[in-house]
């Protein structure tokens, strides 16, 4: 028995082999190849080109100096961005720009309507200045573009262009809302602020008339009255005091009189002020002879005249009645003496002034009660007047404030209204593209060479495998304990020329006919599949921001 060495069996192997594997299983190596590299090019002849244009929008900023106009608007444009994208892609907005521009008329056949919206909005791509969709923060937007996708280029132009002329008209109109609505806001709450300080004032003044002369501001000048009353009440009780001794004088002198003189008449108190009210009769007709009314003298001597009477009319009815001869020498008392005369003037003097001081003292004990009064309820009015003017002044305050605001957003309202406010222009209108953005063609058929290399290599390993036949003598020689005499080469009949040439007619049939349904599959899938292609630019776009 004879057994190999092992360089005979190291030259079964390496890269002589693996040539000698790819020869043998040339045709099974090729029918994968051929196959998926057909229906990869097929797929990628047949799906159609999309065409994508693009319109750049300039931020403009406010045309006139914010230190002398601020702007009522002041959202940053990235949000601004999303309230009109939410605004542009809505249902009823796409809707009239797809029948305006007859866009997706086979999809617009056999799907509903949201989903003809969706797919429009898939096609819509709005990008910042930078050319990502999301932008940090801290910076601040220049410029967007916004993009259409379309299977026409005509098409994509236009409805870019269309959609880059809503983007400005509806961030003027957004702007002008927005301003014109905080000029309405702020008026509102002027008008409502107006009429909650014309009733706090109101109020104010209520209160203050209600108890004037308790009013904190007035506490000085009470004190002041006060004093004033303090020392004319001293004064006048002074002089009543004065006057009660004078009166208790006199009627002591007259008194002295009746005991040393019995002989004359003295006027006894049922007739004394009969006999006074003649004697000032007289006075005052000899002082009318040389005064006029209106004179001080002549005032006070009818005003005791007028509460002598009363007094007569009093004593008269107080008296009981009596017969005419008692009633005689009631006319024998008036005094002839000028001593008598004089003291009961005085004492009718000083009786007038004691009753005149005892009125005068009540009425200003009654007025410094009254201020006194005052003055103790001064600190309790102040508090209450205190919380209304506090409550007052809040609201004076904020009404100047929305007074202030509001003429500021009115002249904001203004500038949005005459346009001189950040405006959206149009810096690069969309034009027709010249090269379609997708579908990358070389690309898939790049991936379809290596999913073809892939099937081949995968179908040839598989094939070697399965088949446990040897086809060399060192095959037979390393895995089997036997020795090998001698080998028989390949004798090839005449049948068996024809059945290989039978084999290989129908294998190239085959093949044909296996191309043929490829293609014809490829054709069915990837003809006017916009759905795929939009999958396949998205991969794309996912890939390259990766990277």
């Amino acid at each position: 028995m004879t057994q190999t060495s092992p360089d005979t069996t190291t030259r079964g192997q390496g890269l002589p082999a693996l040539f000698e594997i790819l020869r043998r299983r040339r045709t099974l190596a090729m029918l994968p190849l051929v196959l998926v590299l057909a229906a990869t090019a097929s797929v990628a002849l047949f799906l159609p080109s999309l065409w994508t244009a693009s319109a750049t929008i300039m931020v403009d900023r406010q045309q006139i100096p914010e230190a002398f106009v601020k702007s009522t608007v002041t959202s940053d444009v990235e949000s601004r961005l999303l309230t009109l994208s939410q605004e542009i892609l809505s249902r009823t907005r796409l809707l009239k720009i797809i029948d305006q521009y007859q866009l997706y008329p086979g999809l617009r056949r056999s799907a509903p309507e949201e989903e003809v919206v969706e797919r429009m909005r898939r096609d819509i791509r709005l990008e910042f200045n930078d050319g990502r969709d999301r932008r940090p923060k801290d910076t601040k937007t220049v410029a967007f573009s916004v993009s259409y996708t379309s299977t026409r280029p005509e098409t994509a132009m236009m409805v870019a262009n269309t959609l880059a002329s809503l983007y400005i008209d509806e961030n003027g109109k957004l702007r002008e809302k927005q301003a014109v609505g905080t000029a309405d806001f702020l008026e509102t709450q002027l008008v409502e602020a107006r009429r909650t300080l014309a009733q706090q004032e109101q109020k104010i003044v209520e209160y203050k008339e209600r108890y004037i002369g308790e009013l904190p501001e007035q506490r000085d000048a009470n004190l002041r009255t006060l004093e004033r009353l303090q020392q004319q009440l001293q004064l006048v009780a002074e002089n009543l005091r004065r006057a009660q001794e004078r009166r208790q004088q006199i009627t002591q002198a007259l008194a002295e009189i009746d005991q040393s003189a019995p002989e004359v008449a003295v006027p006894t108190p049922a007739n004394s002020a009969a006999v006074r009210l003649a004697l000032l009769r007289q006075e005052l007709f000899q002082m009318q002879t040389g005064y006029r009314d209106t004179y001080p003298d002549v005032v006070q001597m009818k005003e005791q005249i007028r509460l002598l009477e009363e007094k007569v009319a009093a004593e008269a009815s107080a008296l009981p009645k009596q017969t005419g001869s008692q009633r005689k020498p009631a006319g024998r008392v008036i005094p002839q003496n000028g001593y008598i005369q004089s003291l009961m003037t005085q004492l009718d003097q000083a009786t007038i002034e004691t009753k005149t001081g005892a009125e005068e003292i009540a009425t200003l004990n009654r007025q410094i009660a009254v201020y006194q009064r005052r003055i103790e309820n001064a600190p309790k009015r102040d508090h209450e007047l205190t919380q209304l003017t506090r409550d007052n002044d809040t609201t004076r305050e904020m009404f100047r404030s929305l007074l202030a605001k509001r003429e500021e957003a009115g002249i904001a309202a203004n500038l949005e209204q005459q346009q001189h406010g950040e405006q959206f222009r149009i810096m690069d209108p969309a034009v027709i593209p010249e090269r379609p953005a997708g579908p990358n063609r070389l690309r898939l058929l790049l991936v379809g060479l290596v999913l073809a290399a892939g099937a081949s290599g995968a179908a040839v390993i598989l094939a070697e495998n399965v088949d446990t036949s040897y086809r060399r003598v060192d095959e037979v020689r390393s895995r089997l304990p036997v020795p090998v005499l001698s080998t028989i080469p390949h004798i090839a009949t005449e049948s068996d020329r024809r059945r290989h040439q039978r084999q290989r007619r129908l294998a190239a049939a085959a093949l044909a006919g296996g191309l043929l349904v490829i293609v014809g599959c490829s054709y069915a899938v990837a003809h006017n599949n916009h759905g795929l292609v939009g999958l396949l630019m998205s991969d794309q776009s996912a890939t390259g921001a990766k990277r």
